[in-house]
């Protein structure tokens, strides 16, 4: 039975930590959107499906199993938010006033901009399926790829501050191409939506608050809702062309056939509603898992997967038996006792994942640290992008980008920014070595020049 009191409080209790920690964020922080971006992936996969069941008469899944996953979620982004508001009280304190600085519209060169860009499409498209079968590489290809994301970013930078108005729309518009161009190339639009939400959170980031960026932002929700009902609604026959190696042309005929006959997102039809809880629900599956271990109380991993992704750090070349493997394996079918058919990926998602090694104690201080740990890369990669240290920036907001997995385990987490850092520093050694030759928190000259107009 629905306990429709308590799940709108819960629904309720989300909105006001997210306000809260905005205006704060609005008021007294400086981030590069990687903050929002993780806001937005934990709003997409555990209050939105929740929030549905209180639309009148809808119905699907297990309710009281999805509130008793929403009050754990509630645990964790309560304390991802408080740890968002302790580095922003830190920094505050410590008076770090280059991170709440106005942007300073340094350019960034095209060479550079055009290194990025290759260096990310060429490791998606090439590197990553070449390397899939040796040892660290597919994780290197892998975290390389993200300089796409990087890149794009940048050149929307550029379109803002040394372009147009026009320019700088042509640029979204390109970034929103991302999730059709991974349909086409994996069958996947999950991917491309999470690698446009980054940068268009990016662009807000360094926007003067407005109500152009509000009905912007509610517009770009509303069209990733609808591209998501529709291309659930053709996903099998996509898949069937994609993965049955089928040439560009065929897969570009399925993607414009879909697409074509697009379902613009209806709250009041349930067939829609439905494709968004069926594959957008964590909260069921962190249901399942709390229900489970209520009945077996000794079955808890007592911190062993936590473990398992530091030992994730370790590169593979160098520990060639190393227990860890990448993904969350059979963690979710161990843990909530549902068999999933073979072949298929679930995502232990990291509210999950602290659940089930410390309970509801380690979902809210287990998600304090990481969005504390968070916070701190997105000011400092902010940091570096206000004085045109782009190296710098890259070394930031890669890694950054890398740790945006709310739906993955804590092993993808830790050996996906372990793999950014690394490549981030080989891409920079060749692009610009000197940005890396001292501290890369230490502002550039143009934010010490205005540090010292201002004083003076």
């Amino acid at each position: 039975m629905l306990n429709e009191s308590l799940l709108q409080s819960l629904v309720v209790a989300w909105l006001i930590a997210g306000a809260a920690v905005l205006l704060v964020q609005t008021k007294f922080g400086s981030g590069s959107g990687l903050v929002a971006a993780y806001f937005l992936e934990l709003i997409v996969l555990h209050w939105l499906a929740a929030a549905i069941y209180l639309v009148p008469g809808y119905y699907y899944l297990n309710p009281e199993t999805i509130i008793d996953g929403l009050r754990e979620s509630t645990y964790g982004f309560v304390g991802f938010c408080i740890g968002v508001l302790a580095a922003t009280a830190w920094a505050y304190m410590r008076r770090d006033r280059s991170a709440r600085l106005a942007p300073a519209p340094a350019v960034v060169d095209t060479k550079r901009l055009r290194t990025y860009l290759v260096t990310g499409v060429f490791s998606y498209l090439v590197l990553t399926p070449l390397f899939a079968n040796f040892p660290t590489l597919p994780a290197l290809a892998n975290a390389a790829s993200g300089f796409v994301v990087v890149g794009l970013a940048l050149v929307c930078w550029n379109q803002a501050h040394h372009g147009s108005r026009y320019g700088l729309l042509a640029a979204l518009l390109l970034v929103g191409l991302l999730p059709f161009a991974t349909i086409a190339a994996q069958g996947f639009m999950g991917y491309g939506l999470a690698a446009a939400a980054v940068v268009f959170a990016f662009v807000a980031s360094f926007q003067k608050a407005s109500w152009r960026t509000v009905v912007g932002a509610g517009l770009a929700a509303y069209m990733g809702l609808t591209l998501y009902v529709t291309y659930m609604r053709d996903r099998s026959d996509i898949r069937d062309v994609v993965w049955g190696g089928s040439s560009i042309e065929a897969r570009a005929a399925q993607i414009v056939s879909t697409f074509a006959e697009m379902e613009p997102f209806d709250p009041n039809n349930f067939d829609h509603l439905r494709r968004v809880d069926m594959r957008l629900n964590q909260n069921f599956l962190v249901g399942m898992a709390v229900h489970n271990l209520q009945t077996n109380p000794d079955h808890f991993a007592n911190g062993r997967t936590l473990q398992d992704a530091l030992i994730a750090l370790v590169p593979r070349f160098l520990w060639p038996n190393k227990p860890t493997l990448a993904g969350s394996g059979n963690i979710v079918s161990d843990f909530t006792g549902i068999r999933f058919a073979e072949g298929t990926s679930v995502g232990v998602g990291m509210v999950m994942e602290l659940y089930i090694n410390f309970g509801s104690t380690g979902v809210l201080v287990g998600l304090v640290i990481f969005g504390f740990i968070l916070a701190s890369i997105d000011r400092y990669s902010a940091q570096a992008r206000d004085a045109g240290q782009w190296a710098t920036f890259a070394l930031w907001f890669l890694p950054g980008v890398a740790m945006l997995q709310v739906g993955g385990s804590l092993v993808e987490v830790t050996s996906s920014a372990g793999a950014a850092l690394l490549v981030a520093v080989l891409v920079a050694r060749i692009t610009d070595p000197r940005q890396l030759s001292g501290d890369p928190r230490r502002v550039g000259p143009r934010v010490k020049a205005e540090l010292s107009r201002r004083q003076a």
